[in-house]
């Protein structure tokens, strides 16, 4: 089933894509110094409008990537028992994921007015951060979608290798399941891209939070970060609520509920839900301090929430 069509679109991802990669790491680089320095740094607009729209460029050979495995790629019951299937993969899976969250980020710090300097500063700041973290720990362009690829390299090679009907049969239905439960699930096009928006609108919230504890314009600060955390926890909580159906469809009779990672986001929905009732009283005594550490601690669960996928294993890991 792994055809040329395929193999070579995958090639020409890669060959096309690492080159932006390195002009991501090098842009991200330059904005940061921009940033830093004083004199340069009104040219870090500038540096930050390239810099996103260069992931946007790489955004589009993923997307054309992704439309070439839909049409190339057939999955055939070898047993003649089930209709052929084609993968319609969304563009925020396995290194996708903090790419897509960095261009969302990117897009977010550019489209605000009449921020504070410092306030905007410290955002461009932490988009040249995350656009080198993208390069080290997250380039979708060094192994375009290597589990996927390697899920279709165990398929073709279990077709090659044997020919008894049940060891065939039972490969593919491995794969199928996973292309029905999840490359192809309706979940995996809404539930993700939800969480990682509200994930970047927490960027510019907790911003906001840092800023909060300083005398000059304190104000100002408190509301740009009550006005991102809204927005963002209103899309976590029906990101996490559309992930529920899916959840129990996808892992029925597994206690998927012990899951680390979903425990440590339930953590994070109810330490946003407790920063956003305070600030209903935050004028008295003590709370906006409060207030202000409650935003804290919960982008630090943003942080733990997306770095358990890769450090303790659950059924969201890649950790094993």
């Amino acid at each position: 089933m792994i055809n040329n069509e395929y193999l070579l679109a995958r090639e020409f991802t890669s060959r096309i894509g690492q080159p932006i990669m390195f002009l991501i790491l090098a842009l991200s680089i330059g904005l940061a110094i921009c940033v830093a320095l004083p004199r340069l740094r009104k040219y870090s607009q500038a540096a930050a409008f390239s810099l996103v729209l260069l992931m946007a460029s790489g955004w589009l050979v993923l997307i054309a990537f992704h439309y070439k495995i839909s049409t190339s790629l057939v999955l055939v019951d070898p047993t003649g028992q089930l209709p052929s299937g084609r993968f319609m993969i969304p563009v925020w899976i396995e290194n996708e994921k903090f790419f897509f969250w960095t261009l969302v980020l990117g897009v977010l710090v550019l489209i605000g007015r009449r921020r504070p300097v410092a306030y905007q500063s410290v955002l461009t700041m932490i988009l040249a951060v995350f656009g080198i973290l993208t390069f080290f720990t997250s380039n979708p362009f060094s192994a375009p979608l290597a589990g996927f690829h390697a899920d279709l390299t165990n398929y073709a090679g279990v077709l090659a290798s044997s020919l008894d009907p049940m060891v065939r049969a039972q490969a593919f239905h491995s794969l199928h399941g996973k292309m029905v439960g999840y490359y192809n699930s309706a979940y995996m096009w809404i539930h993700p891209p939800m969480l990682f928006i509200a994930y970047s609108t927490f960027v510019l919230a907790f911003v906001g939070n840092i800023f909060m504890l300083k005398k000059e314009r304190e104000q100002d600060y408190e509301r740009l970060a009550y006005t991102w955390a809204k927005p963002g926890f209103i899309l976590l909580t029906v990101g996490l609520l559309i992930g529920y159906p899916w959840a129990v469809a996808a892992w029925a009779g597994e206690p998927w509920w012990y899951d680390p990672k979903i425990n440590i986001t339930l953590m994070m929905w109810l330490l946003y839900s407790a920063y956003l009732h305070a600030r209903l009283y935050i004028h008295r005594r003590g709370m906006w301090v409060t207030t202000a550490i409650l935003g804290y601690l919960g982008f630090l669960g943003v942080v733990i929430t997306y770095l358990t996928t890769y450090v303790i294993p659950g059924i969201h890991s890649v950790a094993g």
